[in-house]
């Protein structure tokens, strides 16, 4: 029987723009995530679509940038620790973009440990 191995995934929603801001802060959530974290992964030019404060609706095309961190969503600890982290991170965005909203996500995953000679195999939970 595999091992589960609880984990916290943070993903962050960077707008696509033509600013350098948003390259360099693109840039700088990679590299965060990498050194800090391990690693992360990237889906560039994904669609979706908001409603502005004026009730317009924005279709808008982000990047995503998401990091399992080894911390376990069960524990109160970690859990506040990622909130912060999340904040301290929404507060970065909000002042290096030109953004009504900056959607961060943070939720618990499980990774499973090796089955059958594969390692890296990932379960989402729900909270």
């Amino acid at each position: 029987m595999p091992n589960l191995t609880p984990r916290i995934r943070v993903e962050v929603y960077v707008p696509i723009r033509y600013e350098p801001s948003y390259s360099a802060c693109l840039s700088w959530i990679i590299e965060e995530f990498t050194r800090l974290r391990g690693g992360c992964t990237v889906h560039y030019d994904v669609g979706g679509y908001y409603l502005s404060r004026a009730s317009k609706l924005i279709n808008d095309r982000v990047t995503v940038v998401y990091s399992d961190f080894p911390m376990d969503w069960n524990n109160t600890s970690d859990q506040e620790e990622v909130f912060s982290y999340c904040a301290t991170l929404r507060d970065f965005l909000f002042e290096n973009l030109w953004e009504e909203e900056v959607l961060i996500t943070a939720y618990s995953v499980s990774h499973l440990g090796e089955l059958l000679g594969r390692p890296g195999l990932a379960i989402v939970g729900s909270i």
